[in-house]
């Protein structure tokens, strides 16, 4: 699901600002987090570098895995606990969400805090 917000010309630029900031934590918390389920050592991934090494945020709220194999590892019918990491997981954000959704939202609730002094 996409959702696209557009701002009134007079909105309130330290609003704007906060929801930036909120994003930002959520997408940098998300990769940090996520880096426990991938996978890595993979022989595939010998010549193009780790998995989990070629993850981007191309703009707020996207974050790409850019490996050849990223789409098939994440969405393969096995899990990868014997490719080098013994946490490995498919669906890694999936497993990431459940593991710590709720410690990503107290993080964002403390930079909105910030903001609203």
């Amino acid at each position: 699901m996409n959702v696209r917000l557009i701002w009134a010309k007079n909105f309130n630029p330290r609003v704007k600002k906060m929801l930036r900031d909120a994003q930002n934590c959520v997408d940098t918390q998300c990769v940090e987090k996520m880096t426990e389920f991938v996978p890595v050592g993979l022989p595939r991934y010998r010549n193009s570098g780790k998995l989990r090494d070629s993850v981007e945020i191309r703009e707020a709220g996207k974050i790409i895995y850019t490996a050849p194999f990223a789409r098939h590892d994440y969405y393969a019918t096995v899990n990868h606990q014997n490719g080098g990491n013994p946490k490995a997981q498919r669906m890694w954000f999936e497993v990431m969400k459940a593991k710590y959704s709720t410690k990503i939202r107290q993080e964002v609730s403390r930079i909105t805090k910030e903001h609203t002094r």
